[in-house]
């Protein structure tokens, strides 16, 4: 068994701790967070550790007195089943046992740098181990500043102008301390993951994303004395939305702004073919029974024109979805916005026949469904309801969608923009810094009536 030694080096770790400078109850820029790790996990029993200077094990509300040292480089934690997590080294000696609650913390003995690989990369300060069951859930303990200094380059190219940079710190910070308690209910406060913000660790910082961190250092968006939830996304392609269209409750300073600097984003405008047979079984994973696709129709659009809800019909009944949920089923990087139009399955040069009713009678000809508009009898067009097309036939009249054509195997999307909308486009943030404006005056155009300080 390896040897470890209770604490007895109380100047160290006063050295120690006064290079982290961290503490609770000091507000936010002294505030620790707990991430959870998912993208170095590569099984849900157990990980491996690495610090060249071995470990310290500290409880997590007394970060000055270590409870154990370890000299050993790398050690291995497996939940064990009983409540506890053993800490084994690498010929297989228990070092310690944790209880599965996270109380207790690890931590390097590197005072310079203290960082701990967990399997292939490297997080700063602590890990804390959790047990749900029989997996066990990874968690970087770590302070503010160095969380956002992992946020940064995984939200926005470090090439990034600095002062979209600063803005991007500064709106993800926001967001940090808006949502603190997103995943208390779990034990941790956020994840490491686009649910939350994506956050890669000491592996991915770089010096100009540390800076715009460093430089914006206790500085938040407010909204009426309050922290906001700065929500932001890739590129509007022209207007950013009100919250409400896409997750239903309106937030003021959330609300639709003409984005002049996200115009010519690389995602103004896209097309994607998606196959029949895919989006079936995609269809299928989410739960979604409706037999072979026959028609598709957007049902819903808000005032900027993007997608609220669609309808997917099938052989064996139909099924209403919102934008937010086609888009999961067909993935967030495929269909990238909420801003698109469905063009259908060969629906141009399918010989679709329908009959145009004008203000003088009704006249058989061929027409391309997907560019249909209504004609009143001045001749004037009049955009057809959230761009659901409707045709007449001999005894009634009935919302058609766009069919499918028969041996069509692809559906057809043309949109603009990437993700969701709402708040700061940073396409338009990094435009908005090319021509001069500060990370303060960005965010002031993203976010309606706030004040950043």
């Amino acid at each position: 068994m390896k040897r470890y030694h209770k604490a007895s080096m109380v100047l160290i770790l006063i050295i120690l701790f006064t290079a982290f400078g961290k503490s609770y109850g000091d507000g936010f820029e002294s505030t620790y967070i707990d991430v959870r790790l998912t993208s170095p996990i590569v099984d849900k029993n157990l990980v491996n550790l690495e610090s060249p200077f071995g470990f310290s094990i500290y409880n997590v509300e007394d970060k000055e007195n270590a409870l154990a040292i370890f000299e050993d480089e790398k050690i291995v934690a497996l939940i064990n089943g009983a409540g506890y997590i053993d800490l084994f080294d690498f010929n297989g000696n228990n070092l310690f046992s944790l209880p599965s609650d996270g109380s207790i913390i690890i931590g390097s003995n590197d005072l310079e740098n203290p960082v701990i690989k967990v399997e292939k990369d490297r997080y700063r300060d602590f890990i804390r181990l959790l047990g749900s069951g029989n997996e066990l859930i990874v968690v970087n303990h770590l302070g503010l500043q160095h969380y956002l200094y992992g946020v940064l380059p995984r939200e926005m190219s470090y090439s990034s102008p600095m002062e979209a940079l600063k803005a991007q710190a500064v709106a993800s910070r926001s967001f940090s301390m808006s949502n603190i308690n997103k995943h208390i209910g779990e034990g941790y406060n956020l994840c490491d993951t686009t649910h939350c913000q994506v956050y890669g660790g000491y592996e991915f910082e770089r010096q100009e994303t540390n800076q715009a961190v460093d430089e914006t250092e206790g500085i938040y968006i407010y909204y009426e004395g309050q922290v906001i939830e700065a929500i932001y996304h890739a590129s509007s392609s022209g207007y950013t939305e009100d919250s409400e269209n896409v997750w239903g409750g309106r937030v003021p300073y959330l609300s639709s702004v003409e984005d002049i600097y996200s115009l010519d984003s690389p995602y103004s405008h896209w097309k994607i073919n998606i196959s029949l047979s895919d989006l079936k079984d995609k269809l299928l994973q989410n739960g979604i029974y409706i037999g072979d696709l026959k028609a598709i129709e957007i049902v819903e659009t808000s005032p900027t024109g993007k997608v609220n809800r669609i309808r997917l019909r099938g052989s064996m009944g139909e099924k209403i979805v919102s934008d937010s949920s086609f888009r999961n089923i067909l993935g967030n990087t495929i269909l990238r916005s909420n801003w698109f139009t469905i063009l259908g399955g060969g629906i141009a040069s399918s010989g679709q026949k329908a009959y145009v009713l004008d203000g003088t009678g009704l006249e058989p000809r061929y027409l391309d469904i997907s560019s249909a508009f209504i004609i009143d009898g001045n001749q004037q067009k009049k955009v057809n309801r959230g761009t659901v097309n409707r045709a007449m036939g001999k005894d009634r009249l009935e919302d058609i969608g766009l069919p499918i054509s028969a041996g069509t195997n692809d559906l057809i999307i043309e949109g603009r923009g990437y993700g969701h909308g709402v708040g700061m486009s940073q396409f338009g943030a990094m435009k908005m810094a090319e021509e001069g404006f500060t990370f303060e005056e960005i965010l002031k155009f993203y976010y309606t009536g706030v004040e950043v300080f």
